[in-house]
């Protein structure tokens, strides 16, 4: 494009985009279109009309944008970028079939694209059609290496999700040969390694991908991470201060502070209180100020675990000071934490009130000041806090997740309903999903119903894979229904691919950071057992229960009305059944709201917990991330 077409081309885009044109709809916005075009030469009107399929997406008028998509890929076929925008919206719209056709004919025009081959390779392995997928990778047998590594590693990515391992770690090798100076190959090829619990073969990968590329900083943290899981005891602080001093020397400046706070973690992990001081102050004198803050929190965590208030408060008043405003809200909900271990939840509350006041954006603090009414068993707060939090923070599925829980002792009919409310809002949240499997596997429940919690945690592992606690709920359903070996490797390899990193129940099974996905599940597994095994008279008295007409009926019906997306939520009423949990220890419908009843438990009664698992559960896995 010429200056002249650029300027009058990036006016028509800022003035598209403006609030002031959007809030006069798409009439306006075609009018100001065609003004444009007569002002811009032919071939560049391509643009315009992916600017104006962009703008009719938007504002849900899918017939109009798949219009102006279409016109856009006959302007310009050549254009990659017209042909993965439409593949995209046709995708979200859930037309998978007609998005593949989409990407297919992108690739004709556009042959080995790379982000086309990465959105095609994506969505076939996502309609299960790993044999087109590998067709398509096999193409690339005439292209230089150096355009087709990224779309190779994906393919070997492929083979690991497909448990294909031995495939996959064909074309790992394949690429550390041919394409050893691009870092992502070392570093993904060391994490498939630690993914198949092969982790004297990933610290090997890790080393070799440092020789080669010694400033390519993620390899380092991959590294240290590994000699702290390999290590013997005896060996192991030795072993990551070697690593960590070798890695000051070469690894890019802005990222040194980094690894002096990891090795503080690994020093404070090992009881090593004073080395770890010393690493934070090294990790301080090499960062940035706008991020000095994060190494304050993290110093501030440590002297907690450590059992240094004071120090800890005085480490926390500093990471305020020095925090930008839009992350203070974080700082405040860590300075709330220490008051609450220190038994002032009064104060706890008035700094989360004044951090949902000056940081309204993070939903994160409204998230914590209905955990810390939980925690002190004030549930009528919290339910309050939780429905004032959805008045700012509507599209946050953790707050949804959290209210149909606390929604628990007003009945499972009105659980029900604001299932369905979030689901309007949030319909692509695991979190949500997930929290309907959890009414429907409450042996308690009048909507007991192990094929739709089966239905929900599909849902919940396809839209937030990054969601524990579906996963562990996932284990508790299949030990509920027996079920088969493959089904339960399924499981295993979509959870290990998926790679969680967040969810109480998730965090509860992670008893140290260094646990890798497949050890988590073990622990789960374990966890979910002997559970069953304890309350076994309770799921056999719920499964008795529903083998009857009446009950299956009133559950099926009132989890399908869950469904159903009306204007207004339509009432829900349940047969009043009741359940016999005699032969066992005693129970009640609470205990049952998650898949552990000894952490539903713990959470009913945190004032008599010891202060280590009061650090626990307030904190779980949050761990602070540089």
């Amino acid at each position: 494009m010429s200056p002249k077409t650029r300027a009058v081309y990036k006016a028509f885009s800022h003035k598209l985009r403006s609030k002031e044109t959007q809030g006069k709809g798409m009439a306006h916005a075609a009018d100001l279109a065609r003004r444009c075009m007569a002002e811009l030469p032919a071939p560049v009107h391509w643009r315009v009309h992916l600017e104006m399929a962009d703008l009719a997406k938007r504002e849900k008028k899918f017939g109009e944008a798949r219009r102006l998509y279409r016109k856009a890929t006959e302007m310009q076929p050549t254009a990659a970028q017209t042909w993965l925008e439409y593949a995209k919206m046709e995708e979200e719209r859930g037309h998978f079939e007609r998005c593949q056709r989409i990407l297919t004919a992108g690739l004709h025009y556009c042959p080995y694209h790379e982000a086309l081959m990465l959105k095609a390779i994506k969505h076939l392995e996502r309609m299960g059609e790993l044999g087109k997928a590998r067709a398509l990778l096999g193409k690339l047998a005439r292209v230089p290496i150096s355009q087709s590594w990224r779309t190779l590693l994906e393919g070997a990515l492929l083979e690991a999700r497909a448990s294909q391992t031995t495939t996959a770690r064909r074309i790992f090798k394949f690429l550390l040969q041919q394409a050893p100076w691009f870092g992502p190959v070392w570093h993904e090829a060391c994490r498939f390694e630690q993914r198949c619990n092969q982790l004297d073969e990933a610290l090997r990968v890790a080393e070799q991908g440092l020789c080669q590329l010694p400033r390519y900083g993620p390899l380092w943290f991959c590294a240290l991470r590994l000699y702290e899981s390999t290590s013997p005891p005896h060996d192991l602080v030795r072993a990551t201060r070697a690593l960590v001093d070798r890695g000051v020397k070469h690894i890019s400046k802005d990222l040194i502070w980094k690894l002096w706070f990891e090795c503080a973690q690994v020093e404070e992990r090992n009881g090593n209180l004073q080395r770890a001081r010393s690493a934070y102050v090294r990790s301080v004198a090499n960062c940035a100020s706008n991020l000095r803050w994060k190494v304050w929190l993290g110093g501030a965590r440590t002297e907690l675990c450590h059992g240094e208030f004071e120090v800890s408060q005085q480490l926390l008043e500093r990471a305020y000071n020095e925090s930008p405003p839009k992350t203070r809200a974080l700082v405040m909900l860590e300075q709330s934490r220490l008051h609450e271990i220190c038994g002032n939840a009064e104060q706890a509350r008035k700094l989360l009130k004044t951090a949902r006041k000056t940081n309204r954006q993070e939903w994160k603090v409204f998230l914590e000041s209905v955990q810390l009414e939980l925690r002190c068993q004030s549930m009528g707060r919290a339910l309050k806090e939780a429905r004032k939090a959805l008045e700012v923070h509507r599209g946050t599925g953790r707050l949804w997740a959290v209210l149909i829980q606390l929604e628990h002792s007003h009945g499972v009919e009105r659980q029900l309903e604001v299932f369905q409310q979030a689901l309007l809002e949030v319909p692509k949240s695991g979190e949500v999903w997930c929290e309907g499997a959890r009414i429907c596997l409450n042996p308690f429940s009048a909507c007991f119903n192990l094929q739709a919690a089966r239905n929900f945690l599909d849902f919940a592992i396809e839209f937030t894979p990054q969601y524990g606690d579906s996963f562990i709920e996932y284990l508790r359903l299949q030990m509920l229904t027996n079920a088969d070996a493959a089904q339960i490797e399924r499981l295993w390899q979509l959870c290990i691919n998926a790679e969680p990193n967040y969810g109480t129940l998730w965090f509860y099974c992670k008893s140290t950071p260094l646990l890798s996905t497949r050890q988590v599940l073990g622990a789960a597994t374990s966890l979910i057992g002997n559970e069953l095994d304890e309350w076994k008279h309770v799921y056999e008295g719920a499964a008795r229960r529903a083998e009857t007409p009446e009950f299956r009926a009133a559950a099926a019906e009132a989890a399908a009305a869950a469904l159903e997306s009306p204007g207004t939520v339509p009432p829900l009423s349940l047969a009043e059944l009741s359940l016999d949990v005699q032969g066992g220890p005693p129970a009640e419908p609470i205990d049952f709201v998650t898949g552990s009843v000894g952490l539903n438990r713990m959470q009913r009664r945190c004032a008599e917990l010891t202060s280590a698992e009061q650090r626990g559960l307030i904190f779980g896995g949050d761990m602070i991330v540089p």
